[in-house]
């Protein structure tokens, strides 16, 4: 049996010259990659945490008499009925849904607490154990009391328990399958969106545990550690660059609206459409640190952030995953995978204590959050021809991977010389997964689903696009006009801040 802990190994990063990162938005870890192994059995004898029939969680219910009884909702596959519990459920027609969970979930950190504690209030400094048994009951209260109110229609709250197959999300499967997959990689906050890629993006959300109301982050980020050393140390050998999605001719980057220290117009060459990455790849000139942003909004929306349909999303990996594989660059270089938080999907595994970004006990910041837990797991896949196909990757000792062991991968493979947190500075790197001694002469292909004939922008305002609009105004100034949609505003209003008035 193969040892899936695995212990770091740095001389394997001097192979890597190309670290490249595609963030995706809101699904756990059991919500798209739970059933990877269901049908086919993991190489080497290596364990995957992944999904049984018979996990459940608890429904408070009422019976035709009028008295309360708790249902067990047990988890089920996307398209096909629970194999356990009452038989009218499991006699029911489940059709396959590529936009579940539909409507979104709770995701800020009380909404967390509940489906991970069946509590909204918890004690911070010795929370206690999570049993994961509140997402059914907490998706029911959502869609009644929550920020997005349904009325008197809710969706089914069993449907949170619903979660895709390999056939339907093939490209994440297939890359999962072929390359290593991280079944023990947590988001870095309870929470929200935003405070998490603060932490993948500076390994701190500065106090910050909810997208509002704060959506900026003040925080010094990995770019600067690596563009201090670029104009400190003289590295001609490193560059950075956010690539994001375009729509009519303008882009926009979440990431540069949020951190508010990437605004200085000096880093304006730093962020580039999506089309500009695959131009880069196909001629060998990709930077040493790619970050991706998929398109959030709008008409050609492929983040996948619920109830988004996710076909397009998997297209996204594809197009990026072949740019990479075709690329002069791809013995060089490293690709992941992942995603920023739960966005309140179902997950069975209980997320284990955290470092505090400022060290232990740390300071309590908002909902006297001390950030000594980690987060929900999401899915995570590492592509490298230097990792053995069909890894299932835990790094060795107490501490999973999370957000920061990127912005750790990022530290130890060009040689930076500074943490930005105690949180990344404890955090393992990905040099543990690459454990061959001669790149991979294979190429495993991908093939996306073909999407729908009646895709349409379904002009969704989530707190992504909200709080990003809100950023916008604050900072430039520019206001919506009338009727302007907020996916208009915000690629209208970023590319005159930051570029027309330049």
């Amino acid at each position: 049996m193969t040892d899936q802990y695995l212990k770091p190994n740095p001389e394997a990063l001097k192979k890597i010259k190309h670290i490249v990162v595609l963030m995706m938005e809101n699904h756990s870890f059991d919500n798209m990659l739970g059933w990877l192994y269901d049908q086919q059995k993991t190489s080497d004898g290596q364990h995957f945490e992944g999904l049984q029939d018979n996990l459940w969680n608890p429904l408070n219910n009422i019976d035709s008499d009028g008295i309360p009884f708790i249902e067990q909702v047990y988890v089920r596959k996307n398209g096909e009925p629970p194999k356990f519990g009452p038989r009218k459920l499991k006699e029911k027609d489940y059709p396959v849904n590529f936009c579940l969970p539909d409507p979104d979930p709770g995701e800020g950190f009380k909404d967390t607490n509940h489906q991970l504690f069946e509590k909204y209030d918890i004690g911070q400094l010795y929370p206690p154990i999570p049993t994961n048994m509140g997402f059914v009951n907490n998706y029911m209260n959502a869609q009644l009391y929550g920020t997005y109110s349904f009325g008197d229609s809710p969706t089914d709250p069993r449907s949170i328990m619903a979660c895709y197959t390999y056939e339907q999300t093939p490209v994440l499967s297939t890359l999962a399958t072929q390359f290593a997959v991280c079944d023990h990689w947590h988001c870095s906050v309870p929470s929200q969106t935003l405070p998490n890629r603060d932490f993948v993006h500076a390994a701190s959300s500065t106090g910050f545990v909810n997208n509002k109301p704060t959506a900026d982050c003040d925080a010094k980020t990995v770019y600067q550690l690596i563009q201090d050393a670029i104009d400190n140390d003289n590295r001609t050998d490193l560059s950075w660059k956010i690539y994001s999605g375009e729509s009519k001719g303008k882009f926009f980057s979440l990431t540069r609206t949020i951190m508010t220290q990437l605004h200085d117009p000096a880093f304006n060459n730093n962020f580039k459409p999506i089309q500009a990455f695959y131009s880069d790849a196909k001629a060998g000139n990709l930077p040493s640190y790619t970050f991706l942003e998929p398109q959030f909004s709008g008409p050609l929306q492929n983040d996948q952030h619920p109830p988004q349909d996710i076909r397009p999303g998997e297209k996204l990996m594809a197009d990026i995953y072949k740019a990479v594989l075709n690329s002069p660059a791809w013995e060089e270089t490293l690709l992941v995978i992942t995603y920023d938080e739960h966005g309140g999907c179902y997950d069975h595994v209980a997320p284990p204590s955290a470092t505090p970004p400022d060290g232990y006990p740390g300071t309590p910041g908002q909902d006297g959050f001390m950030f000594n837990r980690f987060g929900v797991r999401v899915p995570t896949v590492v592509i490298s021809p230097w990792i053995k196909a069909g890894t299932i990757a835990r790094p060795s000792g107490y501490t999973p991977f999370d957000h920061t062991s990127i912005i750790a991968t990022v530290r130890n493979c060009f040689g930076l010389s500074t943490h930005l947190t105690e949180r990344d500075k404890k955090a393992p790197d990905l040099s543990c997964l690459l454990t061959l001694d001669a790149a991979r002469s294979d190429q495993p292909e991908v093939t996306p689903l073909p999407l729908p004939s009646d895709l349409t922008d379904q002009d969704q305002n989530n707190d992504i696009q909200t709080n990003s609009a809100d950023v916008l105004q604050k900072i430039s100034g520019i206001k919506p006009e009338k009727g302007e949609k907020i996916h208009d505003y915000l690629h209208r209003s970023y590319h005159q801040h930051f570029y027309e008035k330049n």
